[in-house]
């Protein structure tokens, strides 16, 4: 497919997807409903109508604030927008056209699928420290259904169980370590349960393209979360006991390994 039609329209449904994410960000973690009500201002209910919900555009219109009354509605909504139609189009260069993969295009909906649940429970990590599970999960199925439709369009069903492998070998390696480092710091000081929920969604999504990027997805997030560390240590605003949010690393992590995981794997191993 031509990159001059695809990357329009993946920023279009980027954008509309990014809007509905903040909704997904404000509501779940509070177990608010995402259907109803209807967006509303927080400050004086005003009813959001198709205008204030033009993704980006009416943000930016309206200054950031309500229509009515001018109260500031935060950065939030431009923030995830933004950062997923990223995450969308980063993507769609990847699999526009990839030589390991024929019709490597059919995969882009479901990576398009992960990269938006990696960027709203970055979102949420980051604010509130925790990983709804229900974000994880409803990623784990709705992209395992669209991963095993890629997989029978490209004419690779061994992709499915690839997929599925790769998924146990993240539950594996950080669930073993999430158990290790409660039984050496204490509970959850490392990292959190939701962080062992998320690493098969990661694992899955790696091990379509090849198991053995798996584990240097994780590796990768935990030299980011590493480095994300040593500045809040070094302000003093951090202890090694002090618990930081680790899912967007992981996240991170694995973004990088789909873009570098292979040539990664093939450096280690001089090939």
């Amino acid at each position: 497919m031509s990159l001059l039609f695809l990357i329009p329209l993946v920023v279009v449904f980027g954008l509309l997807i990014g809007s509905f994410l903040t909704v997904v960000a404000d509501r779940v973690p509070r177990g608010g409903n995402i259907n109803r009500p209807p967006s509303a201002c927080g400050n004086c209910g005003l009813r959001l109508g198709p205008l204030d919900l033009v993704p980006v555009f009416s943000w930016l219109a309206l200054g950031g604030k309500c229509r009515r009354c001018r109260n500031p509605i935060g950065k939030e909504p431009i923030v995830i927008e933004l950062m997923n139609v990223a995450v969308w189009v980063v993507f769609a260069l990847r699999f526009a056209d990839d030589s390991m993969v024929d019709d490597s295009i059919a995969v882009l909906p479901a990576f398009l699928i992960f990269g938006s649940v990696l960027v709203v429970q970055t979102w949420i990590d980051i604010r509130e420290q925790r990983l709804p599970r229900e974000i994880t999960f409803t990623g784990m199925v709705l992209g395992g259904v669209a991963l095993i439709v890629a997989a029978l369009i490209v004419g690779e069903p061994d992709r499915i169980w690839m997929s599925a492998l790769g998924a146990m070998i993240a539950l594996g390696l950080i669930g073993g370590i999430y158990l290790g480092s409660n039984a050496y710091y204490g509970k959850d000081v490392a990292f959190g349960f939701g962080d062992v929920i998320l690493a098969p969604l990661l694992g899955m999504f790696l091990g379509w393209l090849n198991p053995g990027i798996v584990a240097p997805g994780l590796f990768f997030g935990f030299v980011l979360g590493t480095l994300g560390a040593i500045p809040a240590m070094v302000g003093r605003r951090a202890t090694t006991r002090t618990q930081l949010p680790f899912g967007p690393f992981l996240a991170l992590g694995a973004v990088v390994a789909v873009f570098v995981g292979q040539h990664f794997v093939d450096l280690v191993l001089g090939r």
